[in-house]
């Protein structure tokens, strides 16, 4: 949240707005976002000409989960297991 950052598009300086949560998943897909989970993100906004940054939060990490049906664990922002492919939008 400390961070002294500078437009990438104009170079002026970028002012810290909020830590947020934005939700992951697929709209239209009734409760991905259950899956999904949230990603935590530092935002950033130029005055200047209103480009918004967004940061990975230092210490938020996405989610681990283990897969139901080869046991390998991964991010939870993945819609099938990205080593067996299990779908867990079949369900």
């Amino acid at each position: 949240m400390d961070r002294k950052l500078k437009c990438l598009r104009c170079g002026n300086p970028m002012e810290f707005v909020e830590s947020e949560k934005i939700q992951l998943g697929e709209r239209g897909i009734p409760f991905s976002h259950v899956i999904a989970g949230a990603l935590e993100v530092d935002i950033y906004y130029c005055k200047e000409c209103g480009k918004l940054e967004f940061y990975h939060t230092k210490d938020a990490l996405l989610t681990k989960i283990q897969c139901p049906s080869c046991g390998k664990t991964h991010d939870k922002d993945y819609r099938k297991c990205p080593f067996c492919k299990y779908d867990y939008r079949a369900k």
